[in-house]
């Protein structure tokens, strides 16, 4: 007589449970791993210690550490000049102007950031109203500063802005039109006066555009109406092929 075949246990055998467990652990190890992989070194460090701590390994207090060293993105736009010390000589420039006539006087706003050092100048001491010429009292700060920039190679980026009160003139048809003259023409007085390449100066009229302070007031607008020049650095050929996707020329090398 034929032994009867035995059922069939419900549910999965006893080894593919504990292999799957294992394979699931081995996955979290492993995404564990990735994840730690794509963390700074910093991160990485505080959590290893932490993960030690937890499991008795050793009673370690995670600390941050920072790397040192620049990426090659700040290499490419680091200020080829002094830019504290370029700070601190248009200030005195400005403490300078403000001693002399009180029609020389200016509230000049000077700032260092990143992008380089920013000189923010109200309209109203470089122009008169709805015109593009460069007053008088301005020159002597003028050539002070231009001075200071036949020293170093900064880059020069003047930057015009005016309220939202619509101008239309016989030579300027709209503030778009009145702002581009004004940064022309301050940018032709510095190219002059120091007699340097054409390529370091740069235009960017905005007129209306990017106001700082809403134009709602006789106050706002005031801050509205402004010269910004920037003073920063040029990237290289290099990093502007790389940006635009065209191969450097050799004379661009």
């Amino acid at each position: 007589m034929e032994e009867e075949d035995k059922p069939c246990e419900s549910g999965a055998p006893g080894w593919v449970v504990t292999f799957g467990d294992m394979m699931s652990l081995l996955l979290t190890f492993f995404i564990l791993l990735l994840s730690f992989s794509r963390l700074e070194k910093a991160r990485f460090q505080a959590a290893r210690s932490s993960l030690q701590q937890a499991f008795g390994v050793q009673n370690v207090t995670p600390r941050q550490s920072f790397e040192e060293g620049r990426s090659p993105t700040m290499q490419h736009f680091s200020l080829p000049f002094q830019a504290s010390e370029l700070v601190d000589q248009l200030k005195n420039i400005v403490a300078s102007q403000q001693s002399r006539s009180p029609q020389g006087k200016v509230d000049v706003q000077i700032d260092q950031s990143q992008l380089g050092v920013l000189m923010t100048l109200p309209y109203e001491s470089m122009f008169d109203s709805g015109s593009a010429q460069l007053r008088a009292e301005i020159f002597m700060m003028l050539d002070e500063i231009a001075a200071k920039l036949k020293q170093n190679s900064a880059q020069v980026r003047v930057s015009a802005f005016t309220d939202d009160i619509p101008i239309s003139s016989a030579q300027f048809a709209s503030n778009d039109h009145l702002s581009a003259a004004r940064a022309v023409a301050l940018i032709d007085y510095l190219r002059r006066t120091i007699n340097v390449p054409d390529e370091r100066f740069e235009a960017a009229p905005f007129g209306p555009n990017r106001p700082i302070a809403p134009n709602i007031s006789k106050i706002n607008r005031e801050r509205n109406r402004r010269i910004e020049i920037l003073f920063y650095t040029r990237p290289s050929a290099e990093w502007r092929s790389v940006r635009d996707g065209v191969e450097p020329q050799s004379g661009d090398r």
